[in-house]
């Protein structure tokens, strides 16, 4: 007997002790009696299609398509204000730092289609879902881990040396960048800025770099934000770290496969998920 896929969501909320399913995350089409998955990343219309030709049961994605997953999408940028302010970040300073992405992604959900890879779904009565902030928590936990495993005297290019020992790292294409600051620099206090709907950009990190914070891990980040940033706070000492987008959303998605093989669902990976996963 499978799973269904509400039983699979609540696979993915327990990876970090959670009850309720965040925003960012839904079942798009239910279904019941998952005993295979195509599991990735991004899975849109032509992966929906594909899970379907090949008879898989579930075609579990990671990012966030449609619907209420799409629109409410900007309910989980409450998490970088949080974030800032246990780093000391004065609230009303942290909040001023999210506004403008918060209208960005209100905008853009507004303006999206969110009903078009859902409706691929539906017509092909294919089980779909995706499972975003969960995942994402499990990652940072992991990042967090090296940060506070650092030794007192540890500099910005040990970290970025530790952090490209996890797996998924390790075994991607991309590598950890340290994008602003110096490898020789102090690496001080660290904020891992991830599990918060997406990076902060240029405000969030200059909050955190103007009320103490020596390093901000982001897993990705703009040109122009990078280019601000440098011009602000190059020659201070100020470090950001940059991860990797697609390896660092695979260590919560790896994590998730695992557990949904533990539990008898036999899973196939695509489109980044399963990086670093048998390192």
């Amino acid at each position: 007997m499978g799973l269904s896929t509400a039983e699979i969501m609540q696979i993915s909320l327990d990876l970090v002790g959670w009850d309720d399913v965040p925003a960012d995350s839904t079942v798009y089409v239910p279904g019941e009696d998952v005993e295979t998955a195509l599991v990735g990343i991004d899975l849109e219309s032509a992966e929906i299609k594909l899970a379907h030709d090949l008879g898989y049961d579930l075609a579990l994605a990671h990012h966030p398509t449609g619907m209420s997953a799409r629109l409410d999408f900007p309910e989980v940028l409450d998490t970088q204000v949080e974030f800032m302010t246990d780093h000391g970040v004065p609230r009303e300073v942290a909040e001023d730092a999210v506004s403008d992405l918060r209208s960005r992604m209100d905008h853009g959900a507004h303006s999206d289609n969110y009903r078009h890879d859902p409706s691929v779904a539906e017509l092909l009565d294919q089980p779909y879902l995706n499972t975003h902030l969960a995942p994402d928590e499990y990652g940072r936990r992991v990042f967090r881990e090296v940060a506070d495993g650092m030794a007192d005297d540890a500099t910005a290019g040990d970290f970025v040396d530790a952090l490209g020992g996890i797996p998924e790292l390790a075994a991607a294409d991309t590598e950890v960048r340290l994008r602003v600051g110096d490898r020789g620099n102090d690496l001080g206090e660290v904020a891992v800025h991830h599990a918060a709907g997406t990076n902060g950009g240029a405000s969030v990190a200059r909050a955190y770099f103007e009320h103490g914070v020596d390093t901000v891990l982001y897993i990705h980040v703009g040109a122009g934000d990078t280019a601000d940033l440098r011009e602000e706070f190059g020659d201070e000492g100020k470090n950001l770290v940059v991860t990797g987008h697609v390896a660092s959303d695979a260590i919560g998605m790896n994590a998730l496969v695992d557990a949904l093989e533990e539990r008898g669902v036999e899973c196939d990976t695509i489109s980044g998920c399963g990086i670093g996963r048998d390192e």
